[in-house]
């Protein structure tokens, strides 16, 4: 088994490196292929005939744009329709819109795609099985469209392509015949209502009539997109639409192939080998630079902002259900659009550093300003653009280091945009992205290091892709200079290859060492078992803290992470990839909510998913900022002490209940320091014969367990006969006299009924007695829960459970139980990550919790939670009342 897990492990960390790798090796080898093509172009050249496209066209081509992507949203509107769910268009044509734009964009279609839609649609209630076969409809239509149309084309193509591609070992024909075949066997399946199951999930082939809509919604997309390059293209009487959609197909599907994001490079460099028949390269190169811009580029960041825009209109109407403050404007959204924008003006100081100047300016610029100073700009200006990609991840974790950082970098890109070639436009640019940014201090609150914060897989995708693009581009550009060792050492007006160099050795360095760095620097705050000053520590801030949940840290099955001032700390555990904080953060600090991105960020660092267990509302601004979501759990009863009685008609059960347990001859008591220690092995028997009466595991993490350490740190309630013990729980305390609780609860099986209850309302007015103001009585689970039609389907699940789930657990019953206290509820929630990472992340905390993946299916855990057993009450007699 270990050598198995040894080597699952290796294979997961090449397949790791490998999505690292693949993509970058993929984009390099593009543009290697597209410099051998375009080498005789001048970059800036290429630049400036981009005007001379007809503006109609320009038009056109958006034109086009917009009605390819309406028809896009189709997709999704027909697939609701098929899934025969009552969502409308609006809500349909957003979701389509920002799954597509952005998947299109960043590659990996089907997992991006897949993920956001889960995201968006889990929102209005459909469950996993329905976004799975929207998700299936989405991607057969695309393939639907592009079979048929690409079948005929195909089949028919006008042009030889042996003439402009190598000879393919299947004739272009046959494919073509293939691909029809495919749609007319998707259609007999339709025809004949044929149903798949593929991982237990139940896949329908649409009706014909749906299906007919799918081939002529997703033809009527792939033709739209296809002529836009045509119509951008110069007129030849040679090139007909067919050819250049046949040229567009075989180019976007080995783009899709490549994974790399948008087939950046692999589309462009496909299209150009094969339209160089007919144009010059330079009447290619405009018109697939458009086509990016227009199809993808524009797309991509109205999409975005779309999803960002969309994601703080669901905060605000949380906060606002539950009643939380919130932002009135959409401030919210600043750290990432300034990480966005902070992203692209890295993009532009590296490329037009790596682009040539003009060599008027820098004449008239060097009778102003010495050429040390020109020369140092070039090189600076380069490395300041890295800065900025780097920075851009820290301006979106809202790192206050990273916005102190931002301004100065984006001050001095400008003024280095200024020394080296008097790029006014540039300067311009980050300049007023810098007085922008200048008053947004209090959206970045994070005092964390830059050197900690976690960066993705797609963060170190992008920032290489720029990298790699930033040096084909330079050399591109001074291609026709003869490259020599002197070269790095000449300076001057026309030395401009050599400025180019060191910047680029400049960069490079930059990343580099920032790389290392990363790599050699230990996380301060890094996973270890609590050691005795760790737990001292902690113990301190406990009883400090008016809230109880902290004593749980004496389990000694938790680890801690504190804060910079050692005022608070989360405890945590790990299962599988998933780190799982439990409660609220223990304390009060200034620093609280670093403490919880510092254990987000460690998580990451560990190549893991954050989750945090058993929440309040208190940091639900915090969890969001983090890109979590959260679903409800259950409601946590808190009785105020101050308020509670035995007098008037409303106590006259419990009245009862202590006059029929002391009538049997028991009675309560509370017993702390040595006493607990002497008490232990009779404490043991009890659990011991509770544990054998459930047949199961005992519960870990969210609860205490028996543990004669553990339990010898608070005071015990015990319920006796004589001296016999029949029933305990120990007690934990708040500071200031503000909470009290109990947590571990056992009775013998000879104890009377009532006996828990007696306890609750003997320890109840205990604790009034010694001042204490409020009794928490723990959490009723999946109590609470919306039930309405567009709720979360987990409400609908689990407010179905709650009502009629007794075969499993009484929750409704321990609900009724906890309101006879007349407590006030407060929600409890489970913070975790968005998209098809939910189910692993339950199941994770699901094992934690039970002590195992074996213990989530025993029987203590499915009816012991809360350690509370429900029992109907016997009915009160009126003597006794």
């Amino acid at each position: 088994m270990t050598n198995k897990g040894s080597m699952r492990e290796k294979t997961l960390k090449i397949e790791r490196l490998a999505g690292y790798i693949l993509p970058v090796a993929i984009f390099s080898l593009a543009l290697w292929t597209l410099e051998r093509q375009i080498r005789h172009l001048h970059s800036m050249y290429v630049l400036k005939s981009i005007t001379s496209i007809p503006l109609s066209h320009i038009e056109l081509a958006f034109f086009l744009t917009v009605l390819s992507y309406l028809a896009l949203t189709g997709y999704d509107y027909l697939a609701v329709r098929h899934i025969n769910h009552p969502l409308p268009y609006k809500q349909t044509a957003r979701t389509s819109f920002i799954s597509t734009s952005i998947s299109y964009s960043v590659g990996f279609n089907v997992l991006t795609g897949s993920s956001l839609r889960y995201r968006l649609y889990s929102r209005k209630g459909l469950n996993l099985h329905q976004i799975w076969e929207i998700i299936i409809f989405c991607i057969l239509t695309f393939w639907v469209g592009f079979c048929f149309v690409g079948g005929l084309l195909f089949t028919f193509y006008p042009v030889k392509l042996s003439d402009y591609v190598p000879e393919i070992p299947v004739p272009l024909n046959i494919i073509g015949i293939l691909l029809l075949l495919s749609v007319a066997v998707y259609f007999f399946f339709s025809f004949r209502k044929f149903n798949f199951r593929v991982k237990g999930y139940q896949i329908r082939v649409p009706e014909p009539k749906i299906a007919f809509l799918q081939l002529g919604l997703s033809s009527v997309d792939y033709l739209l997109s296809g002529s836009i390059i045509y119509f951008l293209l110069p007129s030849n009487p040679h090139l007909t639409l067919l050819h250049v959609l046949v040229f567009f197909a075989l180019s976007q599907i080995l783009g899709l192939i490549s994974t790399v994001p948008g087939g950046l490079g692999v589309f462009e460099a496909l299209m150009l080998f094969m339209l160089e028949p007919y144009f010059g390269t330079v009447d290619i190169i405009r018109p697939l630079l458009l086509f990016r811009t227009i199809y993808y580029f524009v797309p991509f960041l109205f999409g975005l902002l779309a999803l960002i825009f969309y994601e703080y209109q669901e905060r605000d109407e949380f906060l606002r259900k539950i009643e939380k403050a919130t932002y009135s404007s959409l401030s919210e959204l600043v750290p990432q659009v300034f990480s966005i924008l902070v992203f692209l003006g890295g993009v532009s100081l590296l490329f037009t550093g790596a682009l040539p100047s003009d060599p008027r300016y820098l004449h008239d610029l060097n009778y102003i300003i010495p050429l040390p100073l020109i020369e140092a700009s070039r090189l600076f200006g380069s490395i300041m653009g890295v800065l900025l990609l780097l920075l851009a991840n820290g301006l979106w974790k809202r790192i206050d280091g990273a916005y102190i950082l931002s301004l100065a970098v984006l001050l001095m890109g400008g003024i280095f945009a200024l020394l080296k070639d008097f790029d006014y436009h540039e300067a311009a640019v980050l300049f007023i992205l810098f007085f922008f940014l200048l008053p947004c201090r209090k959206y970045f609150y994070r005092k964390s290091s830059l050197m900690h914060q976690s960066f993705s897989r797609s963060n170190v995708t992008a920032i290489t892709l720029v990298f790699v693009s930033f040096v084909w581009l330079g050399f591109f550009s001074y291609r026709n200079v003869e490259y020599s060792n002197e070269l790095w050492w000449q300076f001057g007006i026309n030395s401009q290859a050599s400025s180019f160099l060191r910047a680029t050795v400049g960069a490079f360095m930059l990343l580099l060492v920032f790389g290392i760095a990363k790599m050699m620097s230990p996380f301060s705050k890094d996973i270890h078992i609590p050691e005795v000053e760790e737990i001292e520590l902690a113990k301190r801030i406990i009883n400090q803290s008016e809230e109880t949940v902290g004593n749980l840290v004496f389990t000694g099955d938790k680890y801690l992470l504190f804060d910079d001032k050692k005022q608070a700390f989360l405890m945590y555990g790990v299962s599988g990839k998933t780190w799982v904080a439990m409660g609220d953060i223990v304390g009060t600090s200034s620093q609280a909510k670093e403490l919880i991105w510092d254990f987000y960020e460690m998580s990451k660092l560990h190549q893991g998913r954050a989750a945090f267990y058993e929440v309040s509302e208190k940091y639900i601004p915090v969890y969001l900022d983090l890109g979590l979501t959260l679903i409800k759990i259950g409601e946590e009863a808190k009785v105020s002490l101050e308020a509670f009685t035995l007098e008037g008609s409303a106590s006259k059960d419990f009245r009862y209940t202590i006059r029929n347990v002391e009538k049997k001859g028991y009675w309560f008591e509370i017993v702390s320091g040595e006493a607990v220690l002497s008490l232990m092995p009779e404490l043991r028997r009890i659990s011991d014969a509770w544990l054998e009466l459930k047949a199961g595991k005992e519960k870990r993490f969210s609860i205490g367990f028996f543990d004669e350490k553990y339990l010898s740190n608070f005071p015990i309630a015990l319920v006796r006969n004589g001296s016999e013990i029949v029933a305990f729980a120990n007690i934990w305390t708040g500071a200031d006299n503000k909470e009290i609780s109990v947590d571990l609860m056992r009775h013998s099986p000879d104890a009377p009924d009532r006996t828990m209850e007696y306890l609750f309302v003997k320890l109840m007015l205990w604790g009034k007695e010694k001042g204490y103001n409020r009794f928490s009585l723990g959490m009723a689970p999946l109590s609470g829960l919306e039930t309405r039609q567009f709720a979360p389907m987990w409400n609908k699940i689990g407010s179905l459970i709650f009502t009629h789930g007794e075969h499993f657990y009484n929750y409704k019953g321990l609900r009724d139980f906890k309101e006879k206290f007349n407590p006030v509820w407060s929600p409890k929630y489970i913070v975790l990550p968005k998209g098809f990472k939910q189910g692993l992340v339950l199941k994770d905390i699901a094992a934690l919790v039970s002590g195992g993946v074996k213990g989530i299916f025993s029987k203590e855990n499915r009816r012991a939670t809360n350690h509370i057993e429900y029992k109907v009450p016997e009915k009160p007699s009126k003597e006794l009342t």
